[in-house]
């Protein structure tokens, strides 16, 4: 896969105390342009391989594991996992965090069976929204939110078929989170609108994403 162009419009960026923020900022914009280098972004575990800047942006490569064995992880819901990892899975994380506004994705999926595209806002204590592409199916786009440390799987999640092949060509995704709603677009068309109100049980225990991610 490669990431050619990320811009965010962040109305808070206050960094770890961006969730404790009880008034909002004026929208900062900014936009990262990886055939030009990495900006603010770091891969995660320091890997310096698997990836590379190219005049089409970050290319990343994800190498198949050396054998496959499924195991189940009891810590994480029982979900399923492979015991060898691949030797590269590159995973970049930004430097800022952001409470609120708007953050595109430009980038091409990855096109083989088995490989996850994902592009994701992440909250330290657990809060997430994220855009999924599974490298199995080119026509259809994964969305999906979590709350808390304790995300409950298989509630907030939606597939959505769209008229594009997300492993040919650069596609634009966009997250646009408010306190009132999220909006999921591909290409600069709404595909999903998840709505705060609507978001809370009978018991009144609501997972709608409200930490700077």
């Amino acid at each position: 896969m490669y990431i050619s162009n990320l811009s965010l419009c962040a109305v808070a960026l206050f960094g770890a105390v961006a969730s404790a923020a009880t008034t909002l900022n004026q929208c900062t914009s900014g936009t990262t342009k990886f055939s030009e280098g990495l900006g603010d972004w770091t891969e995660e575990r320091g890997l310096t391989n698997g990836w590379k800047i190219t005049d089409q942006g970050l290319v990343m490569t994800l190498e198949a594991p050396k054998k496959i064995v499924r195991m189940t992880n009891s810590s994480d819901n029982n979900n399923p996992y492979n015991k060898y990892a691949s030797p590269t899975s590159p995973n970049f994380i930004y430097s800022t965090l952001l409470h609120y506004g708007s953050v595109s994705f430009d980038l091409q999926a990855a096109g083989k069976a088995g490989a996850v595209t994902a592009a994701v806002l992440l909250a330290p204590g657990g809060d997430e929204i994220d855009f999924e592409m599974l490298g199995a199916d080119h026509n259809k786009v994964q969305t999906n939110f979590f709350y808390g440390s304790n995300p409950i799987y298989g509630v907030n999640s939606a597939d959505t078929e769209v008229n594009i092949n997300t492993a040919s060509g650069t596609h634009n995704y966009t997250v646009d989170w408010s306190p009132e709603r999220i909006e999921f677009f591909v290409d600069g068309k709404l595909i999903r609108t998840v709505e705060n109100k609507d978001d809370c049980d009978k018991n009144g225990d609501c997972t709608y994403p409200t930490h700077a991610a």
